[in-house]
């Protein structure tokens, strides 16, 4: 069976999405800024990564790519030296693509579980009101045979 609105799996409304992935972006800047350069300078993606992940899993592929590539370039902005610059020398470039394919690659299965899970909600659901149905049905003409009889 081919099932096509699997795509609209998440329940929660754009606007919702954008002020809670605003808030978790404020939060995680904050934390970082409040850990020290020898923290964030040594793991500048990393959080904003693990935070995409979360977002994926909640609210679906497309946020938690805009919030990573936001994420990302905030965190090279920021939090990878020289701070305040956007330089990408090779090793940073070595370790951006590297954090991006395995972000990208995360949070691509994720979607790809939540969009199973929800056609399996849509089957269990389809087949329940087909078992209902039948069921009505069979009682139905069961009440019709004990009246003709």
């Amino acid at each position: 069976m081919i099932i096509n609105n699997a795509k609209k799996w998440c329940q929660f409304p754009i606007w919702v999405i954008s002020i809670c992935l605003a808030l978790e972006f404020i939060f995680l800047t904050v934390l970082l800024h409040l850990t020290g350069m020898n923290f964030y300078s040594e793991n500048p993606y990393k959080f904003y990564y693990l935070a995409g992940i979360f977002a994926a899993y909640f609210f679906g592929f497309w946020p938690a790519l805009v919030f990573i590539i936001l994420g990302t370039g905030y965190a090279n902005y920021w939090f990878v030296p020289p701070f305040g610059e956007f330089i990408f020398n090779y090793h940073d470039l070595q370790v951006w693509i590297l954090n991006f394919l395995l972000g990208i690659a995360c949070i691509g299965l994720i979607e790809y579980l939540q969009r199973e899970r929800y056609k399996t909600k849509l089957l269990l659901l389809v087949a329940e009101s087909r078992y209902l149905i039948l069921l009505h049905r069979d009682n139905d003409l069961m009440n019709a045979l004990k009246k003709d009889k």
